[in-house]
C-alpha cells in the first residue's frame, strides 16, 4: 500500500494569538516544538521513503524536529513542495480570526466559520473569503482544490508500491484535503497542531485515519 502521512505543524505564535495564518508565517512556540517532538516519537518506527514539507518556516522546523526523533538513520533527503502550503487568506492574513469571520459571514447573517461551513460546505467558504477580501487575493475553492489534487498526485507518483511519504503541511489545507478525498465529502474538524492523518494513495486516494 502506498501511504502519505500528512502532519500539521506545531503551534506557532499566530496560532497562539488566534490570528489568521496562511502564507504569513511565524515561528513555533515552545509548545509547538514539544508537539512536533511528540508526533516525531509517534512516527519514529515508521519507514518513510520521502520527507516533504511546505516552504513555510513553521513546517520546515516541524519536519526538522520529527526527523531528529526518527530511528531510521538512512532517512531520505528532505524536499520542499509549495503545493502543500497553507491556504492563502489574502488581506485577512494575520487578522484576528473572530473578526475575520464576522466580516466574511456577517453580511449573510453568519458570524462563525462553523456556521458558514454547516450551511454551505467547507470548500465554498474559500469563495466567500475571496469575495470579501477587498483585494480578492484570498484563494478560491477551485484554486485550492486544484493545488491539493496536484500535490497528492505528484507525491503519489513519486512513491512505488508499499512506500510511504511524510508530509508536513497545515491545518486548513489538511482539513480540506481530507474532505476532498472522502467519498461523501465528509467535513472533518480542524486538525490539532502536531496531529497527523494517513492517506492511502495506492489507487484512488482514500482517508485511512485523521487527527491522530
Amino acid at each position: 500500500m502506498k501511504k502519505i502521512y500528512f502532519v500539521r505543524h506545531g503551534q506557532t505564535l499566530l496560532n497562539q494569538f488566534r490570528r489568521m495564518q496562511g502564507w504569513v508565517d511565524s515561528p513555533l512556540t515552545k509548545k509547538g516544538e514539544e508537539q512536533a517532538a511528540a508526533v516525531g516519537k509517534k512516527l519514529q518506527d515508521i519507514k518513510f521513503d520521502l520527507a516533504i514539507s511546505s516552504d513555510m518556516m513553521r513546517a520546515t522546523r516541524t519536519l526538522d524536529i520529527i526527523l531528529n526523533h526518527h530511528q531510521d538513520t538512512n532517512f531520505p533527503k528532505r524536499e520542499i513542495n509549495q503545493d502543500v502550503r497553507e491556504v492563502y487568506f489574502g488581506s485577512f492574513e494575520a487578522i484576528d480570526s473572530v473578526t475575520t469571520w464576522n466580516m466574511i459571514g456577517g453580511p449573510m447573517g453568519y458570524f462563525k466559520q462553523a456556521d458558514l461551513i454547516n450551511r454551505y460546505g467547507l470548500l465554498k467558504v474559500r469563495d466567500f473569503m475571496h469575495e470579501a477580501d477587498p483585494f480578492h487575493y484570498a484563494e478560491t475553492a477551485h484554486q485550492l482544490e486544484t493545488r491539493i489534487r496536484k500535490a497528492v498526485s505528484t507525491i503519489q507518483n513519486q512513491l512505488t508500491e508499499d512506500q510511504t511519504a511524510l508530509v508536513v503541511s497545515h491545518g486548513t489545507y489538511i482539513r480540506n484535503l481530507a474532505t476532498l478525498f472522502s467519498p461523501d465529502r465528509m467535513v472533518y474538524e480542524q486538525p490539532k497542531n502536531g496531529s497527523f492523518m494517513v492517506l492511502n494513495v495506492t489507487d484512488k486516494p482514500q482517508v485511512l485515519s485523521y487527527n491522530q
